[in-house]
């Protein structure tokens, strides 16, 4: 997973490649690498009408609750509306069937 400065995810991808030569690459390169997700800690598990939410996460996240159960969080619908949740400035992560949410920091 790729992050942005505010926290937000730029891109997510299964790799079959060595953990240590993908984090060797990128620290070659002169970007920051973290060994587990450094917002770890600001995730909260989603349950129906969670509050704090931004207008319209709750929806997407109840439409993307019935195929990350029946599909697993590799369906397309699943991914589709975790794009959707990112514009949204909300970042989901996946964990046994789970959805955790995190909310990104608002700029005025």
């Amino acid at each position: 997973m790729l992050l942005g400065h505010a926290g937000g995810e730029l891109y997510r991808q299964e790799c079959d490649l060595s953990f240590r030569r993908v984090a060797e690459a990128f620290t070659e390169h002169g970007y920051l690498w973290a060994d587990a997700d450094p917002h770890k800690n600001e995730y909260r598990r989603w349950v129906p009408d969670l509050p704090d939410l931004p207008r319209g996460a709750n929806a997407l996240l109840k439409a993307r609750q019935k195929p990350l159960k029946e599909k697993g969080s590799d369906a397309e619908d699943v991914r589709e509306l975790r794009d959707e949740l990112a514009r949204l400035g909300v970042v989901v992560r996946d964990q046994k069937r789970r959805q955790y949410v995190r909310t990104l920091p608002t700029t005025d």
